[in-house]
């Protein structure tokens, strides 16, 4: 096997696609931020995130967020609101790929709002997993940010769980967001010695 060291401006070798939802201050409206850039630890969920995203905006001006996990099915409506932005003032970079002004991005991509349980964001109905958290620390870098969240909820469609607790990971096919390309899980190659879903 031979190897060549590449230039690649965001090396997205596989990541879930989350949608977090975002309170505004002013106007009280949830945004809906498709992000790529996430990982889990214990009870922390940390993303990657532009700082010149509403999404961001409305995290450092005090939102909670909701972390909203789609799978396969849902590929066309994360698709359909892929190059929507909740600014109206959209930078000269963002301009140049596309990106446009969308009022509403759940009535967009066909999404069905319902309250959030331990925070005040929305949860996507149509997505299988909610996330609902608490910003705890923000580090801003370049031109975007790492920020870090306290998991306070977790909530799982019944149609992916088996026996009320454990999450039947044969039927749970997140959307995956790979070298700018959308994808899922294939079938299981095996079990971690760890595995906890029985």
């Amino acid at each position: 096997m031979m190897f060549k060291k590449i230039e690649k401006n965001g090396f997205y070798y596989g990541f879930p696609v989350i949608l977090m939802t975002t309170k505004d201050k002013e106007t009280g409206k949830d945004n809906i931020t498709p992000l790529s850039s996430s990982f889990v630890l214990g009870n922390s969920i940390i993303i990657g995130i532009g700082m010149g995203n509403k999404g961001f905006q409305n995290i450092e001006t005090g939102s909670d967020a909701t972390f909203n996990i789609p799978d396969e099915k849902l590929y066309e409506n994360v698709k359909s609101i892929e190059k929507f932005t909740g600014t109206t003032e959209i930078s000269e970079v963002k301009q140049k790929l596309g990106y446009i002004y969308c009022k509403n991005k759940f009535e967009a991509g066909k999404f069905t709002e319902m309250p959030g349980e331990t925070v005040k964001t929305m949860r996507i109905k149509e997505c299988p997993i909610h996330l609902e958290t608490e910003v705890t620390d923000i580090i801003k870098k370049d031109w975007f940010a790492i920020v870090n969240f306290e998991i306070k909820g977790i909530f799982v469609s019944e149609d992916i769980l088996k026996d009320g607790i454990h999450i039947d990971t044969q039927k749970w096919k997140p959307l995956i967001y790979k070298f700018r390309e959308y994808t899922s899980t294939g079938e299981r190659l095996g079990l971690n010695f760890n595995f906890q879903e029985i």
